[in-house]
């Protein structure tokens, strides 16, 4: 069976977040780690441990450590290596340990926005350091593919520091923003196993984070008994980025899947800055805080956003990138759509 492989990389993955995760909750309960009082905006209404992204982190990691102990060229992306390491790889590494150390700090004590921001950019580089590029899209329209040359050094931390920040405003409800990675990994990894894009060493890192995250959901869906935290969503965030565009780019389906959270951060942010706001600063103005409003309860709201990233999802699988264009404007129609509906319906039961 084509996918038993991957699966077993999976269920390995998803048993070690299962054992992992309840090991961090204990923890951080035990040393009062991590377990700030609600805030204004958060909907949890008693403390509960974040530093969830430390049993994603550890739980990938060792997996991935294990394929390189046994058998190396399974996650090999370049022929470059440095200390036998594959240096696409290790830059990986390198960027997520930054990633997850400043989120633990964030979680523990608290970071200004700026300075995550900040470290999220060097996570980026860093990945561009060690070899990971992107040198042409597939042009919607059909004709020559679109080169980005040199300009693939802007685009890749760009976009990651995109994708990082989508994932980490994504964690609002319980499960939301693991559940959506989720279903992002897993339709990045069937895209990287289709015949016509060939990225094994991708499907298989994929396998093994959507593993992790699967575990994890366990104990973070609906009521939620631990969260992400930033150290968890900038993990997730950062690992989907670099997924899309390692080894070749599938930036239109990473793009698609996630479509719902990247227009949602777009409207927020840009409505931010019309107010008068920082982009940065939090506010219970989001999607899914908006389907809240209406009264829908938090499964519901996730429920109904797991579809939409799924189905888009589907629809990437199967189209070619002028389908995912066509399938971005659907997508855009719907968005524009629903956010007039949640609107009038708040107005509504408020009269």
């Amino acid at each position: 069976m084509i996918y038993g492989y991957y699966i077993i990389a999976f269920l390995v993955a998803l048993v070690l977040s299962l054992v992992l995760t309840p090991v961090v909750r204990f923890l951080a309960q035990k040393y009062n780690l991590a377990i700030p009082q609600p805030r204004p905006r958060d909907i949890h209404g008693k403390p509960i441990p974040r530093l969830g992204g430390v049993a994603l982190f550890v739980s990938f990691w060792l997996v991935v450590i294990g394929y390189l102990l046994i058998n190396p060229d399974q996650l090999n992306f370049i022929n470059n290596k440095i200390f036998g390491i594959d240096k696409n790889l290790l830059g990986v590494f390198l960027g997520s340990l930054v990633l997850i150390i400043v989120g633990i700090i964030d979680d523990i004590r608290g970071m200004k926005p700026w300075i995550k921001l900040f470290w999220q950019l060097v996570a980026a580089i860093i990945v561009v350091i060690f070899g990971i590029k992107i040198w042409w899209f597939s042009n919607p329209l059909g004709g020559a593919n679109i080169i980005l040359a040199n300009w693939t050094y802007i685009f890749v931390p760009v976009w990651t520091v995109l994708i990082i920040n989508v994932i980490n405003w994504l964690d609002g409800l319980d499960g939301l923003a693991d559940g959506i990675s989720l279903i992002s990994l897993f339709v990045l990894g069937f895209l990287a196993l289709a015949p016509n894009v060939n990225q094994p060493a991708t499907a298989l890192m994929c396998a093994i984070l959507a593993g992790s995250a699967a575990g994890f959901l366990f104990f973070n869906f609906n009521p939620a008994k631990i969260f992400l935290g930033d150290s968890g969503s900038m993990f997730l965030g950062f690992m989907i980025a670099i997924a899309s565009i390692i080894s070749g780019g599938k930036v239109a389906t990473a793009a698609l899947v996630l479509g719902v959270p990247i227009l949602d951060a777009i409207w927020v942010i840009l409505r931010r800055i019309f107010s008068k706001k920082s982009p940065m600063q939090a506010d219970k103005f989001h999607l899914h805080h908006r389907f809240l409003d209406i009264g829908l309860s938090q499964r519901q709201t996730v429920l109904i956003l797991y579809t939409l990233s799924a189905g888009f999802g589907i629809v990437a699988l199967q189209n070619g990138t002028r389908g995912k264009m066509i399938a971005g404007l659907w997508l855009l129609g719907i968005m524009i759509i629903m956010g007039i509906s949640l609107v009038v319906c708040k107005k509504r039961k408020t009269i």
